[in-house]
């Protein structure tokens, strides 16, 4: 019996796995369904024709396709890139404080990402609103006019990638954190004997040991940013004039707002081979061991 006692772990994750399993092959079999027919909020109930590839044709010919993976790639490298910068630069800071200052301040620096992805982006435009945005009002009172942040294109997507890395940068102070505490004791001891500046230990020490920790961030925080439409459909919703209309939002409208559910699940589909290409040139390029 203790032969076999090792499987028994393993017998009681076996229900919440098959789940798990069930519901991502009955998602994944949906969808690819989807995208091989033309379903509409016309057609659901009745018969679907088969389309074969026709639905990739279809989004691949749509300007707002082109417009939408522009967006994309402004708001996800902006987004990503302040995000590994802010994060790493505090989660460095943090490690590099006194005890007292670094608990102080860590709860402070995580409190972002306990909010959910809506609180977020309506607590953004309650302090950017033109009406009554918080911000509107300090401006008013120096004497400036009210600034329409979410009226223009520029500054909708300022607005947008603000708010993302305001939320998401908490994430990478939490693992850039834990990476920290990897860094040997002795290293740092003997690195103030040898006279090294914050930069060089920095870059010569402590760079080359989170290096792991920082691809797997930046894998996270790469596939979150570009799956992320609810803070954008909460803020903007797309606007002005498609300024802020992402990839994956462009497959949500189409889907439930215009109906077309084959676009909407050809738009998820072309988002995870992007989210893969992505990942796979980060562990190419960085060539680090994640295990």
């Amino acid at each position: 019996m203790r032969r076999y006692s090792f499987l028994i772990p393993a017998l009681f994750l076996l229900p919440a796995i098959g789940v798990l399993f069930f519901l991502q092959f009955f998602a994944w079999g949906w969808n690819i369904n989807l995208v091989l027919h033309d379903v509409t909020l016309m057609n659901f109930i009745g018969d679907w024709n088969f389309v074969g590839l026709q639905n990739f044709r279809t989004v691949l010919t749509d300007t707002r396709t082109l417009t939408s993976l522009a967006n994309t790639a402004i708001f996800a490298f902006t987004s990503i890139a302040l995000q590994m910068i802010i994060g790493t630069a505090i989660s460095y800071l943090l490690y590099r404080a006194v005890p007292k200052v670094e608990r102080f301040f860590r709860p402070i620096v995580i409190l972002p990402w306990l909010c959910s992805v809506l609180i977020a982006a309506f607590g953004w435009q309650l302090l950017l609103s033109k009406d009554i945005g918080l911000l509107n009002m300090v401006i008013t009172s120096i004497g400036f006019p009210r600034i329409d942040f979410f009226g223009g294109s520029i500054t909708a997507m300022i607005s947008i990638i603000l708010a993302n890395t305001w939320w998401g940068t908490p994430f990478t102070i939490l693992l850039m954190g834990s990476g920290m505490t990897s860094i040997s004791p002795q290293l740092v001891e003997a690195s103030k004997v040898d006279g090294a500046s914050e930069w060089i230990f920095f870059t010569r020490v402590a760079l080359p040991i989170i290096l792991p920790f920082i691809l797997i961030n930046l894998i996270l925080i790469t596939v979150w940013t570009i799956n992320m439409f609810g803070l954008i459909l909460a803020m903007t919703g797309g606007g002005p004039l498609n300024a802020t209309r992402v990839f994956p939002l462009h497959g949500y409208l189409a889907a439930f707002d215009s109906g077309n559910f084959s676009y909407g699940a050809t738009v998820t589909v072309f988002s995870v081979f992007i989210n893969l290409i992505l990942i796979y040139i980060y562990v190419k390029v960085a060539n680090v061991e994640l295990v």
